[in-house]
């Protein structure tokens, strides 16, 4: 059980609790880490479903929790503050190696990586980024490491021949492009729906420059057996379920599914980079 200290601990981004009146005796709640990827507001909202799928299937109460940022959330995930992880597949896979987490399942399916402009102002080519400032949210996501790998492939060098700027949340990372040198924006599709409309309408995605493997479903270090068996199979049964297909309509995946040993292998040209970021976050 949570204390008011771990609550905080957590950045107070406790997004779905217990049931109100529930009996002392009763299971601890499970403690359900998603990963920042948008605002804790719409994380609320989309998650919903999923955990009352999972405290009908596991008989025990479920607490959706996540972090300001992805180096927090990370954090709190090796260090097994989380009975259960969803996660992006390069913070998973680094969370298995290092500190024992078990990847289980993956989202389907895979996240655009996308490059975006103002409308009024699109780029022509991938040259036109040299020189300028590209605004991203988190530098250790899969996406913007994914685009640092593009960028190379293109002759150009972040850090060197771009600046990369960053911003706390999807609307902000929007309005950076409003600035003079500020020429394009790296997020995941996702990121992209999410901004406000009103701030939408006046973007236009670029370009898709990936598509990456979609979130890990990991469990936390020290679940029990027993416990992992049932976590596994409710996960099976998710995506038929009613809650399910609510939960699909209001995130754009559309399935969950065993993961395999290619997609852990795909993650392991950016482990080390993913490590760096951490390290200097």
């Amino acid at each position: 059980m949570t204390t008011p200290t771990s609550r905080r601990a957590l950045a107070g981004f406790a997004l779905a609790g217990a049931p109100l009146g529930m009996a002392a005796a009763q299971p601890a709640p499970l403690q359900f880490g998603v990963m920042p990827n948008v605002s804790a507001r719409i994380l609320l909202g989309q998650y919903q479903p999923f955990r009352s799928f999972l405290e009908q299937e596991l008989a025990r109460p479920v607490e959706v929790v996540t972090a300001p940022g992805l180096a927090a959330f990370q954090e709190r995930s090796v260090a097994g503050a989380f009975g259960l992880v969803v996660t992006a597949a390069n913070l998973g896979r680094v969370a298995q190696l290092d500190a024992g987490l078990t990847p289980i399942a993956i989202y389907e399916p895979r996240i655009p990586g996308t490059i975006v402009t103002l409308r009024n102002r699109p780029l022509a080519a991938a040259a036109e980024l040299r020189g300028t400032t590209i605004a991203m949210t988190n530098p250790q996501s899969l996406v913007a490491l994914k685009f640092i790998h593009w960028a190379r492939a293109q002759g150009i060098e972040i850090g060197r021949d771009a600046r990369a700027t960053h911003a706390r949340n999807e609307d902000s990372l929007a309005q950076l492009l409003n600035g003079v040198e500020t020429r394009a924006a790296v997020m995941s599709q996702g990121e992209f729906n999410a901004i406000r409309a009103d701030i939408r309408e006046n973007l236009v995605v670029w370009q898709v420059f990936i598509r990456v493997p979609g979130f890990f479903v990991l469990l936390g270090p020290r679940t029990p057996e027993a416990e992992a068996a049932r976590i596994t199979a409710a996960l099976a049964r998710f995506p038929g379920s009613a809650q399910g297909r609510e939960f699909f309509a209001a995130t754009g995946f559309n399935g969950i599914r065993p993961i395999t040993p290619a997609d852990l292998a795909e993650l392991d040209d950016v482990v080390e980079e993913t490590r760096a970021f951490l390290r200097g976050a």
